[in-house]
């Protein structure tokens, strides 16, 4: 007799948003459903789901065998951590540890909306002469790596170590606030591999919270949710804009900016 999972996990084809939830979902420990287990592609069934969900956006979670859903990326990682137990057995109830997990969770979406405003992607180009996008300039994504990204690395640098190794069991319990960090940094690291050039200590954690082998998974596209495609580019990336454009068309990921 099969169980069912016990939520299902769905997003677009694309790291962004996804890659923090698909991380916390897999250390969770819990069985679960993603995009590649559920059959689900932003092309054959977004525009059906689409009117269902409470903000019309993804990710969304939902409950197999109810209605019950869950949007809005945050939500979705604390609601993990609770059913999960993974947040309260990773801090022992402490309060303060909690309270942690919930900083890096707001930096994390602090740095998301970062690389948002200043690194292209496959759907906007930095503004230019003549091209005024919802972007910086050039001169702005130079900026995001030389001064505004170093400046929260040294912040989150000076709040290691995050947690404690767990004694006696066989592998490290991450913070769920911590688990989203990783993956907006992961995404930064991806398009410059240097950044951790001032912040060796934070380097070590992020190379660490790499290695294990529930990261792997997700990173790989082994877990339920897939493979998740890489969303923020190089200034010189030929994929920018191949899947829309400023001007007002758009793909199934318009909502990402």
């Amino acid at each position: 007799m099969s169980t069912l999972p016990r939520f299902e996990l769905r997003y677009f084809q694309l790291m962004a948003r996804g890659l923090g939830p698909a991380l916390v979902a897999e250390h969770s420990g819990l069985s679960w459903a993603g995009n590649k287990t559920l059959g689900f592609n932003t092309t054959d069934h977004w525009a059906a789901l689409k009117p269902s969900t409470p903000f019309g956006q993804l990710p969304l979670l939902t409950v197999p065998g109810s209605n019950f859903q869950v949007a809005q990326t945050t939500a979705i990682i604390s609601y993990i951590g609770r059913i999960s137990g993974s947040e309260s057995s990773a801090t022992s109830d402490r309060s303060d540890l909690y309270a942690l997990s919930q900083m890096l969770l707001a930096e994390a979406e602090d740095i998301y909306n970062l690389m948002v405003r200043f690194l292209p992607t496959p759907y906007k180009r930095l503004s230019s002469d003549g091209v005024l996008t919802s972007k910086g300039t050039a001169e702005d994504y130079d900026a995001f790596w030389a001064k505004l990204l170093p400046t929260h690395l040294a912040n989150l640098e000076r709040l290691l170590p995050f947690t404690s190794p767990a004694s006696g069991t066989s592998h490290q319990k991450y913070l769920c606030g911590e688990l989203h960090a990783f993956a907006m940094l992961y995404q930064a690291h991806l398009v410059r591999p240097s950044i951790f050039a001032g912040t060796p200590g934070l380097e070590g954690w992020f190379d660490a919270l790499k290695t294990d082998r529930r990261t792997r998974s997700v990173l790989s596209g082994e877990s339920p949710m897939g493979k998740l495609e890489k969303y923020f580019l190089e200034a010189d990336s030929a994929r920018i804009c191949e899947l829309g454009d400023e001007r007002g068309r758009w793909g199934w990921g318009d909502h990402l900016k």
